[in-house]
């Protein structure tokens, strides 16, 4: 039989996009193992682990009821009683050091080396290590989320990366329901499920959390110390506030990280799968089409505004993207081979949470 390929030789090289292991929807709980240690057959959980049930959670050691609880039973509690359940945790443990517990910021850099995760979320932390951790997590580019007893937030009011939650059912309170203490785990596993863009943090119904009964001038001084809230509403318990330590929104920060990694992987993507991209008018709007690309994925997240209109008929468009002539490019740039001058702006799309509306009624 005659070789066909002695005629036509095809060769075809499947040039596979790379798949980014950064995550905007999976947060990682930190504390000690579990305080039972002296169970038959008990082998300690891995360093940093990944948990898709709270069973697998209890399999690995940690007790998640009773008076013998451990905190990141509860948390791995609060976070799978969310509607929808996260499809995974990511657990770091916190390690001894003789007596002493390891510094959580070590820990930390630990679960750096296991890619997938973004919310740091403590569990059997003291309020007196936020600081450490909303720290570390602002260098890091993640989320910490907290709760916190007290109405003074515990971490410095100029970070963009961290949030509180308060979790007294009552300033006076003198005691406090166990599962409170892991309102942020709750708070975080219900929006993560949210893709990046398409959610915000205020007015979400949380599962296994009390609210708290505030007055007018005690939820004013949470506003002020950028403490977020849980409060009963026409009968609905929800979240109020939605915004980090600095006063930024939480989902403008989740979104913003999601786009920039977004256009870099789409920009990078585009590099290593062609065998090269010109330095030319016709390579850069290929860099264009990317940047394009990855602004409309935004839009249709949420994100991002749409094209809309001013009472002049005039369009507003959600984003604008320029780049470089080639023709405008000095030639000791073009030698460089650094692609500059790469600009988008787009309108957040924002949202609503407090509507006034005024009225009359007449005869």
């Amino acid at each position: 039989m005659s070789n066909l390929s002695d005629i036509v030789n095809v060769q075809i090289d499947v040039r596979t996009p790379v798949v980014d292991s950064a995550s905007f929807d999976t947060m990682l709980i930190v504390g000690p193992g579990p305080a039972n240690t002296s169970a038959p057959g008990y082998e300690p959980p891995p360093d940093v682990g990944v948990y898709t049930s709270l069973k697998e959670v209890t399999d690995a050691g940690w007790v998640a009821s009773g008076e013998s609880a451990d905190p990141i039973g509860l948390a791995a509690v609060a976070a799978f009683s969310q509607s929808p359940q996260p499809a995974k945790i990511y657990i770091a443990v916190q390690k001894k050091v003789g007596e002493t517990l390891e510094p959580v910021t070590t820990t930390l850099d630990r679960a750096l080396n296991y890619p997938g995760w973004y919310a740091v979320a403590p569990a059997g932390i003291a309020e007196t290590d936020f600081q450490a951790i909303a720290t570390w997590v602002e260098a890091n580019e993640k989320l910490f989320a907290y709760t916190t007893m007290a109405t003074i937030n515990p971490v410095d009011l100029t970070l963009y990366r961290s949030f509180g939650i308060y979790g007294k059912t009552s300033t006076g309170a003198t005691s406090t329901p166990e599962s409170n203490k892991y309102a942020h785990v709750a708070w975080l596993a219900k929006c993560l499920a949210y893709d990046a863009g398409s959610e915000t943090w205020a007015l979400k119904t949380l599962a296994t959390i009390s609210p708290s009964t505030l007055s007018g001038t005690e939820m004013n001084e949470l506003k002020a110390q950028k403490i977020n809230y849980y409060v009963t509403y026409a009968g609905r318990n929800v979240t109020q506030l939605g915004q980090t330590c600095a006063g930024e929104w939480i989902d403008v920060i989740r979104f913003r990280d999601w786009l920039k990694n977004d256009m870099q992987l789409r920009v990078f993507n585009l590099l290593v799968l062609n065998p090269k991209i010109p330095y030319t008018n016709a390579g850069i709007s290929l860099v264009q089409n990317q940047m394009l690309a990855s602004l409309k994925q935004g839009q249709a997240n949420g994100g991002i505004a749409e094209d809309e209109f001013d009472e002049d008929g005039n369009v507003i468009v959600g984003y604008t993207v320029t780049v470089p002539n080639a023709a405008n490019i000095s030639d000791t740039d073009k030698a460089s081979r650094i692609l500059s001058r790469c600009k988008f702006t787009a309108r957040l799309a924002g949202a609503i949470h407090v509507a006034n509306i005024q009225g009359s009624l007449v005869y």
